[in-house]
């Protein structure tokens, strides 16, 4: 069972619990939900800092399963074809798994820095090979995306995230090009708070 659906089954325990606690007035009081929550998290794994933020909501906030697909999340991928057609891999910020989102989410000396190595340029290049490598690209309609099939969830480790992050590999966006459909393979993309972002694009 994954971290993230077992945060969610201790959740509603302790929710029942507290709730049979209120309807017996001659029972023990009940320990406070947030210690309860710690001490299963750290049961599970997260060291004392993660299992504080998980049992403020913050972690369930920050590794929230995204939906597959919606408005916004084909809006960003509409950016994303547009930054490659123009060659302008600033067209497609709020595609790119956010710098903020990865320092706090990041185990490095410097996560801003390794951000900027990992993320940012390889993906300012990926736009830039892209544009060079697709002929007519500039003049390419945004058709659909598809987020690929095989999401898993991260298991936080040292050096890598150290919060349990949602991913997947090989999504689809398919766009046309002189009436001829067109598809590019994006590797992969990590989600941060219940939206999907590129963390590698080719």
């Amino acid at each position: 069972m994954s971290l993230g659906v077992r945060v969610l089954l201790v959740v509603a325990g302790l929710s029942a619990t507290a709730l049979g606690g209120c309807a017996d007035k001659s029972s023990a009081a009940t320990p406070d939900a947030a210690v309860m929550l710690n001490n299963r998290l750290l049961d599970a794994g997260l060291d004392g800092a993660s299992a504080n933020n998980a049992a403020d909501g913050g972690l369930l906030e920050d590794t929230a399963m995204p939906a597959s697909s919606g408005e916004d999340l084909q809006t960003r991928m509409r950016h994303l074809l547009e930054a490659i057609a123009q060659n302008n891999p600033d067209l497609a910020g709020d595609a790119l798994f956010p710098r903020d989102a990865y320092v706090g989410a990041r185990d490095a000396a410097d996560p801003q820095k390794a951000w900027e190595k990992k993320v940012s340029l390889p993906f300012r290049r990926s736009v830039e090979r892209s544009n060079k490598r697709m002929k007519g690209i500039s003049q390419a309609k945004f058709v659909s995306f598809e987020l690929g099939h095989s999401i898993v969830q991260l298991t936080p480790k040292k050096k890598d995230f150290k919060k349990p992050l949602w991913r997947v590999k090989h999504s689809k966006l398919t766009f046309m090009i002189d009436g001829k459909t067109r598809h590019l393979d994006i590797v992969e993309m990590t989600a941060w708070r219940g939206a999907w972002y590129v963390t590698r694009l080719r």
